[in-house]
């Protein structure tokens, strides 16, 4: 069984994620052209400081029993799982808020709608990274997955544009083939927080917000 803090923690996680808007959200395209002509981005990306393990014994029982006591059921089967990713994991750490700035920063200079800029700009980017870790991408395989929102503000840090996305990694693998090549993880990490990167800055069309694989 799941540490009754860790249990408390991954329903908060849960219900957390779950809450999102069926509303369009705008690309950041859609500020172009206005008053804002650079940005900075504010080096401070927030994160929770442990990663989610998801895995399909803990989707299913989340499914067949719904509500606080699915998710608890969740939480506790996949326990042992956590302990083992986290074991594994821990061979070769992953700090995801330098992994996401990166990726961000080399999104907004290819991007071309804000011109980036190291401070002073007519505009600040903050990130907050939401949940993120590893769930189940194709069928049992495990893949990592990110969740975050990044929020634009002008000078007088009114909120002028804001969007959450989530993204998972192309490469996906067994809890056992993790534990035996730890460097799957970082890989994972790294594909998700590009591919997060081109979502919340890249994409120019409206999108409607999606349940992550880290609150199913």
């Amino acid at each position: 069984m799941l540490p009754r803090s860790s249990l408390l923690l991954s329903i908060a996680l849960v219900a957390l994620l779950s809450l999102t808007s069926c509303a369009p959200q705008q690309p950041l395209s859609s500020v172009r052209g206005g008053q804002y002509k650079t940005v900075s981005l504010d080096p401070d990306i927030t994160a929770p400081e442990r990663y989610v393990y998801r895995d399909l014994a803990g989707k299913r029982s989340r499914g067949m029993f719904g509500g606080l006591i699915g998710l608890a059921i969740g939480a506790a089967s996949e326990g042992p799982g956590f302990r083992r990713f986290d074991a594994a994991a821990s061979r070769a750490p992953v700090d995801v808020r330098v992994l996401l700035r990166r990726e961000i920063e080399g999104a907004l200079r290819s991007s071309e709608l804000l011109k980036l800029v190291s401070t002073n700009g007519d505009s600040a980017m903050r990130i907050e990274i939401l949940a993120y870790g590893v769930a189940p991408v194709s069928g049992r395989q495990l893949g990592g997955v990110i969740t975050a929102k990044a929020t634009l503000t002008d000078r007088s840090g009114k909120t002028v544009w804001q969007k959450s996305e989530w993204a998972n990694s192309e490469t996906s693998a067994m809890l056992t083939d993790i534990e035996q090549n730890p460097s799957l993880w970082p890989r994972m990490a790294r594909e998700a927080a590009a591919g997060l990167a081109r979502k919340l800055i890249l994409y120019t069309s409206a999108t409607e917000r999606s349940v992550s694989p880290t609150s199913m």
